[in-house]
């Protein structure tokens, strides 16, 4: 996953939050931090997005790859998604809020965005781990997940069309 994939990403989500009638603000992590920062270390952030739509918190983490066949569950011996991402979510969702994993598909002219919770993030890495796989195929979640249409001029996603389906 490339470090500016990854931030374009967020700025879309940042765009498309704006669309909807909700607060949030983007949680700073260690990457924004050391920018300013020589030596920035920031705690563990359970996510990029905390969003607050009618009166409902929601805890939002945005994944990102290049990959055509499959979202890979590791980079090198690090999970993509983190395992306090997972457990930080899941905690979300134990005290009433919501938590979902945003995944892209970052392919020229062909992006898609999926939407998992922690319970499938977990489960995923689980099965994965039973059947010694490093990534999931494309298609597991387009049987799984809930996929986001896009948006154009710019690039922005239809955020609000999965809240109101799903609170």
């Amino acid at each position: 996953m490339g470090k500016r994939t990854g931030k374009q990403f967020e700025t879309e989500i940042r765009r498309s939050l704006r669309e909807v009638d909700c607060w949030w603000f983007r949680i700073q992590d260690t990457m924004d931090i050391s920018r300013y920062v020589k030596a920035a270390i920031a705690e563990k952030q359970p996510g990029d997005f905390f969003v607050v739509y009618h009166g409902r918190a929601i805890l939002m983490e945005c994944k990102t790859t290049r990959n055509r066949t499959s979202f890979p569950l590791y980079y090198g011996d690090q999970p993509s998604i983190l395992a306090h991402q997972i457990t930080k979510g899941l905690a979300c969702c134990l005290h009433g809020g919501e938590s979902y994993i945003v995944i892209r598909r970052d392919i020229p002219r062909s992006k898609r965005v999926w939407i998992i919770t922690p319970t499938q993030a977990e489960r995923m890495y689980k099965d994965a781990k039973k059947e010694n796989r490093k990534s999931v195929k494309w298609s597991w979640f387009k049987e799984n997940a809930y996929e986001i249409k896009i948006k154009s001029k710019p690039i922005r996603w239809d955020i609000l069309g999965f809240l109101r389906r799903r609170l």
